[in-house]
């Protein structure tokens, strides 16, 4: 079952765009930014010890990338959504994303368009894909 108010955990090394994630899923009434990390270290930490539902982490980051995160978070609280955010339009991110357990990746470049249908599509079960993913999975599989 969704929440009333989606609680979000951001993730990323670079404080302008913290501040921009944070305006983005701050405006819908059914989000809420109750957590920051700036490194992967840090989003394991809020996530798992904090009443947070959804996780969006930048797949880059210091001390443990988001890929790393993205794996110990939906290990250790499976219950956790987590979301990749990435510059990268690279197969290979997308793939090891979807290993990690991720229910969705969103392009920096396309998140003031994605992210907050992505929120949601994530934490109704339904994963997130930017077009191109798209593509790459059907020639996967």
């Amino acid at each position: 079952m969704t929440p009333l108010k989606t609680r979000i955990l951001i993730a990323d090394d670079h404080p302008i765009v913290l501040r921009g994630l944070r305006m983005v899923l701050d405006a819908p009434p059914d989000l809420e930014v109750v957590a920051e990390a700036t490194d992967g270290d840090q989003a394991v930490e809020r996530a798992v010890s904090g009443e947070i539902h959804l996780a969006i982490l930048d797949i880059s980051m210091p001390r443990k990338t988001g890929l790393q995160a993205a794996r110990e978070i939906t290990h250790r609280k499976p219950e956790v959504r987590v979301l990749m955010l990435s510059m990268h339009d690279s197969e290979q991110y997308l793939f090891e994303a979807i290993r990690a357990g991720a229910s969705g990746y969103v392009l920096k470049s396309a998140v003031d368009r994605d992210l907050v249908e992505a929120c949601r599509g994530a934490m109704r079960g339904e994963p997130f894909l930017y077009p191109g993913a798209v593509r790459a999975l059907m020639r996967e599989y």
